[in-house]
């Protein structure tokens, strides 16, 4: 445990929860005993996902029709890419775009036969869009892509829940299409780049959306990402080594930062009947130091730390995925923090994440909890009632 406090009180925490995890669970005798196989018999089923991703016809029209990235290209092979290139987006490349991202029957058909009965719906802010374009640009965006959207929910009811998109470079507006989302499209929030809230001062500029979000007791998605430009105290990471490695830091970091301002900076204490939900489990290298928080404030804090997280749930889907950082996550914050989440369009099936937490060493209640009970929970109090 000391390398992990020094690798802290370093700030390189994300390095020091990965060396921990294994560690951390042995130390707990109840994830040790309390593992359990899938179930029996098969696939889960009645499984609720919360965070997965899609492109509106919409999206897809405008997006085409840009002279630079990011741009919808088609190759001769008639493969879908979004074109990260270009001055308005200086990280470049091409992300490839399988069918996955388009196609909402073959997406009910593939919920279907993995147990899955309901999914949140939200757009992909690991893709940097919002922070490469306009003020205007977005507007017109989110717009288009916000009606597709609250028609698809429509469409496939029974199936799916969305969060609107949102402009961080204009946070009045946002705060106008947020009520829209609520009173016209039958959405339950909006969706933002984790990014913006790595700082309470960034924070605090998306105070129209958060005053609107309080209105309707929305539900805010944070997922990967950076906001617009012109939202203070974002990371801005420049490596010119292992880049993939250290891009992945920065991720935990990035998640990480945002976690801790929204549970201490005081943040939300205006705005009680929202509720957050951040992408790969607040940063999975970030479970670790709120343990370490919570271990340290234990003597003089008259607050648990649980009751700093009452608004806040942590998903599963992509780099918070791991069969033990979920485990770890369960153990520092419980099972009705966490909830089951997949990445499905960037991952092209939900199975990868329902075979990790199968595999996890939870007990069998805590697996109902975040795969059904605690995501289940979450949509009854935004009014979605499943049968």
């Amino acid at each position: 445990m000391s390398s992990r406090r020094e690798f802290i009180r370093t700030a390189t925490f994300g390095v020091a929860a990965a060396a921990a995890l294994p560690s951390l669970l042995r130390a707990d005798p109840a994830a040790s005993d309390a593992t359990t196989p899938a179930p029996a018999g098969g696939k889960p089923s009645g499984l609720i996902d919360l965070h997965s991703h899609w492109f509106s016809p919409a999206s897809v029209e405008i997006l085409s029709k840009r002279a630079t990235g990011p741009k919808f290209k088609v190759n001769d092979k008639g493969e879908k890419f979004l074109s990260r290139s270009g001055p308005e987006s200086p990280g470049g490349g091409n992300f490839p775009l399988g069918a996955q991202w388009f196609d909402l029957d073959a997406r009910v058909r593939h919920l279907d036969e993995e147990g899955v009965v309901h999914q949140l719906v939200s757009w992909p802010t690991t893709l940097g869009v919002d922070a490469a374009i306009t003020a205007a640009e977005a507007r017109e965006l989110w717009a288009a892509y916000n009606t597709d959207l609250g028609g698809a929910v429509r469409k496939y009811s029974s199936h799916l829940s969305g969060v609107a998109a949102l402009a961080t470079a204009d946070p009045e507006w946002s705060a106008r299409e947020l009520a829209r989302a609520h009173d016209e499209l039958g959405l339950i929030g909006g969706v933002l780049p984790a990014n913006v809230f790595a700082t309470l001062e960034g924070a605090k500029q998306l105070a129209p959306i958060f005053a609107t979000a309080q209105k309707y007791k929305s539900h805010i998605y944070l997922h990967t990402g950076g906001g617009s430009p012109s939202i203070p105290g974002q990371p801005d990471w420049k490596h010119t080594d292992t880049a993939g490695p250290r891009g992945s830091l920065d991720n935990i970091y990035n998640f990480a930062a945002a976690t801790i301002t929204l549970a201490y900076s005081g943040f939300l204490d205006a705005y009680p009947d929202v509720t957050v939900q951040i992408a790969q489990l607040g940063g999975s290298g970030g479970i670790a130091l709120v343990e370490e928080l919570a271990r340290a404030a234990a003597p003089r804090s008259k607050e648990p730390t649980a009751a700093k997280f009452r608004q806040i749930y942590l998903d599963t889907g992509a780099g918070g995925r791991g069969p033990e950082a979920i485990a770890l996550a369960v153990r520092v914050f419980g099972a009705d923090r966490i909830v089951f989440g997949t990445d499905y369009a960037p991952q092209a099936s939900v199975a990868p994440v329902i075979d990790n937490i199968g595999q996890s060493p939870l007990t069998a209640a805590q697996r109902r909890a975040v795969f059904s009970e605690s995501p289940r929970q979450l949509l009854a109090a935004k009014g979605v009632k499943l049968v």
